[in-house]
């Protein structure tokens, strides 16, 4: 890269008010310069246009900084940054430039910058951030967007946005219909491991209780103790409840006993069917064969003491089971408790969480569309309004981003439009000036011009008279020394012309004597009519071509005044086109107020 010397640390300043405005083809090479940035930079317009814009770059820039300037360009997206430029002589002054590029048919055809005066505070940052861009060129590098925002749009927000939203829905779908199973699942689970089991026990310990209460209602056909007292049933329909109850009970310990799995429940189910076993074969089988036999008082004794003490033991035992069943069957519906409330939070999480995300998805979309959307709109109201000097940020995102890089864009062409129509109305106001100069200075020689022909009109119409008078009388003068009058005026006539002659010529007056001094007189007669004659046509040529002349003349002074009028028009149009040139300075003040 070249370097650009020399420099003298020196710096300028132009006015806070003045836009320095340049625009080059895509290779850099300058093809406009407004007055202003001419002026700033120190260098000719001759110099400028046509020359590398690098004709103007200071070295204490970082190349890095010009790199992320022509990368963001060449994405089609504005760039602005605070940049220090180097004048003709070396000196040097700070720029805020707004670069974009300029687009023509879709493709880009040159590059525009719009350059203010920069704070102080701008300044003090983008030193630091050259120095830091020195030791660090990766850091002015960063300044570009990242991959993941070149990639943010609305159109990829919203898909992502309805992708989240849909994954949402199946997730929480998925969540609570797993959720119901596996409640289904464990309520089936409670009832028909727990539940089961315990309602079997249940049953078991009923059938036992009813089978000692048929044992003790068989007693009362005992016809010694009871009298003649008639049943409607015999003792066999106890006994038959005893042995129906006896295969009830032993069915429903075989389905119970083969779905056992826990080994403390087998231990305590063992223990009761061992106690219900010495239940049944030491005291009730005992008591019911007493009955059978018709043996009421031996039946009676087991009854009281066997069965119910047997019986007593196996509903201890069967307690224990049946708290073991019940603690077992408790734990198990805190377990699925447990399970539904944790399903349960993790839907709420879940359901919180995707709002959270979809609220801060909003709030980052509305920030990153709908804010620069407004600060579009609001840029557009003010350029509506002739306001140019809006300070509009183009760095956004996706579809609004390429909105504010479309406003900054159309917001510097104008603005160089404002100041090329400024420059032209300027050059016009110049040369209208100078134009009306020349036709006034043209107007006053006309005028002088056309004075001047009429007084020379003037002096040949006298001139013309002068010469008629001249011609008339040498016609007369012809006359008289003409024909055959001549030789009947005497000699005194022919003297008197000769002394008329001699006094027009100047010579002295001599009398002739004799007849040769009349032949002489004769001949100087005929010789005089001839030269009157001759001067008699002579005059009268000159007489029509001075008429002629003052024809010609006469068309040149009118021509003369047709050039005036006509200058005249010129000046009324020049003074028209001047006040053009000032209501274009009254528009472009419009924009830049």
């Amino acid at each position: 890269m070249k370097t650009n010397l020399p420099v003298t640390g020196e710096e300028r300043f132009f006015p806070a008010e003045q836009a320095l405005v340049s625009r080059t083809d895509t290779k850099g090479v300058i093809t406009f310069a407004n007055d202003a940035f001419v002026e700033a930079s120190g260098f000719s317009r001759q110099e400028l246009i046509g020359a590398s814009h690098n004709i103007i770059r200071h070295p204490d820039v970082p190349p890095a900084i010009f790199e992320t300037m022509w990368a963001t360009l060449k994405r089609g997206v504005p760039w602005r940054g605070v940049v220090k430029n180097r004048c003709k002589n070396g000196d040097h002054y700070w720029v805020d430039a707004k670069v974009v590029p300029v687009r023509k048919n879709g493709k880009t055809i040159g590059y525009m910058s719009v350059r203010g005066r920069p704070s102080r505070e701008a300044v003090a940052a983008a030193e630091e951030a050259y120095a830091k861009a020195a030791r660090d060129p990766e850091s002015a590098r960063g300044t570009t967007a990242t991959r993941w925002r070149s990639h943010f749009s609305i159109k990829n927000g919203v898909t992502l946005g309805i992708v989240f939203v849909t994954l949402l829905m199946i997730a929480g779908g998925i969540l609570g219909i797993t959720g119901l199973n596996s409640s289904n699942s464990a309520l089936r689970s409670l009832y028909f491991e727990e539940m089961d089991p315990v309602q079997a026990i249940g049953r078991i310990n009923f059938l036992m209780a009813d089978n000692r209460a048929q044992a003790a209602l068989a007693l009362h056909h005992n016809p010694a103790a009871h009298g003649p007292e008639r049943f409607d049933h015999d003792v066999n329909a106890h006994l038959l409840a005893l042995e129906r109850n006896k295969q009830e009970i032993d069915a429903l310990w075989e389905s119970y006993a083969k779905d056992i799995k826990d080994t403390a429940e087998r231990d305590l189910a063992n223990k009761y069917w061992q106690a219900r076993a010495r239940y049944v074969d030491e005291g009730l089988l005992a008591a019911k064969a007493a009955l059978e036999r018709g043996n009421y008082a031996q039946a009676e004794m087991l009854l009281l003491a066997r069965v119910n003490p047997l019986y007593d033991q196996a509903n201890a035992k069967v307690g224990v089971l049946l708290n073991h069943l019940s603690d077992r069957a408790k734990s198990s519906f805190v377990r699925v408790t447990e399970r539904n409330r944790t399903i349960a939070a993790v839907a709420v999480a879940g359901i919180s969480l995707g709002s959270l995300i979809l609220v801060l998805a909003g709030v980052f979309f509305f920030r990153a569309t709908v804010m620069p959307l407004q600060k579009a709109v609001g840029a557009l109201e003010n350029i509506a309004e002739g306001n140019l000097t809006d300070n509009v940020d183009p760095d956004a995102l996706g579809e609004p981003g390429r909105v504010m890089a479309a406003v900054v864009t159309m917001q510097m062409h104008l603005k160089v439009m404002m100041d090329e129509i400024r420059q032209s109305s300027g050059s016009i106001r110049e040369q209208c000036r100078h134009l009306n100069q020349t036709m006034m200075n043209l107007a006053e020689q006309s005028e002088e011009q056309h004075d001047r022909i009429y007084q020379t009109l003037d002096a040949s119409q006298e001139a013309c008279n002068g010469l008629d008078a001249l011609a008339a009388n040498a016609e007369v003068l012809l006359q008289m020394v003409g024909g055959e009058a001549a030789a009947v005026v005497g000699r005194g006539a022919a003297v008197a012309r000769s002394a008329g002659d001699d006094e027009l010529f100047g010579a002295p007056v001599v009398e002739a004597e004799g007849p040769g001094a009349e032949a002489a007189e004769g001949e100087a007669a005929g010789g005089l009519a001839g030269l009157a004659g001759e001067v008699a046509g002579g005059v009268r040529i000159q007489s029509f071509a001075l008429e002629d002349v003052a024809a010609q003349l006469r068309q040149v002074a009118s021509l003369i005044v047709q050039n005036r009028e006509q200058v005249q028009g010129a000046w009324a149009a020049s003074q028209q086109l001047e006040n053009t040139a000032l209501e274009l300075d009254r528009l472009v003040k419009y924009f830049e107020s």
